[in-house]
């Protein structure tokens, strides 16, 4: 396995781990985009679909910043 996809690879689980759906959703989804892109080879395709999965993972990130605002801007105001 690449050095790169399994350094994204563990950025998914890291970020999972307090994504409001849990951590076995998002196993579930990684592992599938991950079986689908197995048979990338070259190597400017296999910087793309990383690129774009750095991409997913930061926007994982941003969900679950926007979830924890939410969470405490409705604990202490109405």
């Amino acid at each position: 396995m690449h050095p790169l996809v399994r350094d994204l690879y563990k950025r998914f689980l890291f970020a999972g781990r307090d994504y409001p759906a849990g951590l076995e959703a998002v196993r579930k989804q990684v592992k599938k985009a991950f079986f689908e892109n197995r048979h990338i080879t070259d190597d400017v395709e296999l910087k793309r679909a990383i690129a774009k999965g750095r991409y997913h993972a930061r926007e994982l990130v941003a969900i679950n910043q926007l979830h924890k605002y939410r969470h405490i801007k409705n604990k202490y105001y109405d």
